[in-house]
């Protein structure tokens, strides 16, 4: 056992009765500190040598009376803990600030890297642009399908399911864009390709316009959610390769400034879906905006109209707004897929712009060695098992819950978008907020408050 320099001058006897110098928690708060970063190191455990037998014991007496004569070796190594071996043979801690920048992969200063210039501002327009793609095809199904066609419980759940299905196979295209790059570019063209491929299937979609029908349409979002996640991937490993040239005290910004990005492209096209189809096209079950054209005879839909209308006008109720429309005025679904198309069209010279070096082909059996190599590693799998697990968990949800809404709450495209809102305005608060004052918390107490308060908030629809 090593003792500390102050213990050697006059009681080398008693060091093998010390216990180990731990880190105090302030202690090692104060190694994050940019002025007494260097003044601790992170320490072994204790050895713990009083509960040993004698034999250990003498052999540890007789190397602290080895240490004691060498005044040299002590005068270097009495910054050492009780108990570590000699530097050059320590294995290095978490904490132990003179490596940890080669643990952590930590770039210079010079060399890291503002997501916000221009060489990579493309980075945060891509999540901005996930964001309306993620909002607008899975918010507009419930105008759509429940408050216009009056959809069952089961056709809205699979709806949702098959237009989110992509997101699924983020790993297949993550094997693509890092075995096969393009042109010697792992990122960027992917990026720039998923966009284009979206937007063309947006462009379809605005052609089709009001008259598609949902089941198509579903498939349609389906197809336009692939092409954007095929650019949210590569997107992914360019985060990724950014977040690892943040020094190590400030890691975790990147990710919560994309993700954040990706909160306020959701809560701007459902801005735009609120005050766009809360009208009475997509509120009121048979309204005509034609007052040539009479009013439907279908008895599915007249099931559906209010009541009160009906029987007031019976012959003229298609065209009067019915208590749903919270607006006179509608946008439609064409408008809406050429709203995101023209964002779409002024981010690709942003995607352009990301700079990335050319890099050879990831050779295809060493990629999937690497990958089980981390997957391996505790600090992954661990991550993983959770991901999965609460996937599992907090994704289940009643299928009636959407036409219930409709029924029973009288929920119209209005009062549902407001909640979207709300939702994700908590999300991007709590975001920034992690971003702000949390990233040096343990995740495992976030993910364990997240958690309660997740099922708090879900207790509450049942009261």
């Amino acid at each position: 056992m090593i003792p500390n320099a102050d213990i050697v001058g006059g009681a080398c006897e008693e060091v093998v009765d010390i216990l180990e110098n731990i880190p105090s928690d302030n202690e090692r708060r104060a190694s994050t500190d940019v002025e007494r970063r260097r003044a601790y190191r992170l320490r072994r455990p204790a050895s713990f040598t009083i509960f040993r037998s004698a034999g250990p014991r003498q052999q540890s007496e007789d190397r602290a009376s080895v240490i004691c004569a060498e005044d040299e070796s002590i005068s270097v190594l009495g910054e050492q803990a009780a108990g570590e071996e000699p530097e050059e043979k320590r294995r290095i801690g978490v904490l132990d600030t003179e490596d940890r920048e080669n643990i952590y992969n930590i770039s210079p200063p010079e060399e890291q890297i503002n997501p916000l210039s221009n060489d990579y501002i493309g980075i945060i327009a891509n999540y901005f642009g996930v964001g309306l793609m993620v909002g607008g095809s899975t918010s507009l199904l419930y105008p759509v399908l429940i408050v216009k066609a009056g959809s069952t419980s089961s056709l809205m759940a699979a709806s949702y399911a098959i237009v989110m299905v992509f997101w699924s196979y983020k790993i297949i295209f993550g094997f693509l864009s890092d075995c096969f790059p393009i042109a010697g570019f792992k990122r960027k063209p992917y990026i720039v390709l998923g966009w284009l491929f979206c937007m063309i299937v947006l462009i379809f979609l605005a052609i089709e316009g009001d008259d598609i029908n949902p089941r198509s349409l579903v498939i349609t979002l389906a197809i336009a959610n692939m092409c954007y996640v095929w650019a949210d991937v590569a997107a992914d490993g360019f985060m990724v390769w950014v977040a690892h040239k943040e020094p190590i005290d400030k890691r975790g910004k990147m990710q919560t400034l994309v993700y954040s990005m990706n909160k306020l492209g959701q809560i701007v096209i459902n801005i735009f879906i609120l005050f766009g189809f809360s009208g009475p096209m997509m509120n009121c079950p048979g309204y005509e905006e034609d007052l040539d054209v009479p009013c439907t005879t279908n008895q599915l839909v007249l099931n559906r109209v209010d009541s009160d209308l009906l029987a007031s006008n019976p012959n003229e109720w298609c065209h009067e707004l019915c208590h749903g429309a919270t607006f006179g005025w509608d946008l439609s679904i064409s408008e809406l897929a050429l709203f995101i198309c023209f964002v779409i069209t002024a981010s690709v010279p942003l995607y352009l712009r990301l700079k990335e070096d050319k890099v050879d082909a990831e050779p295809k059996g060493e990629f999937i060695m690497k990958f089980w190599a981390q997957l391996q590693r505790r600090a992954a799998w661990q991550v993983i098992l959770y991901g999965m697990i609460s996937h599992i968990t907090f994704g289940i949800m009643n299928p009636a819950k959407m036409p219930a809404n409709y029924v029973w709450l009288e929920l119209h495209t209005f009062q549902h978008q407001l909640m979207v809102i709300f939702e994700n305005v908590v999300f991007f608060i709590g975001l920034n907020m992690v971003r702000k004052y949390a990233l040096n918390i343990s995740w495992r107490k976030l993910v364990l408050v997240g958690s309660l308060l997740v099922l708090v908030f879900n207790s509450l629809y049942f009261l």
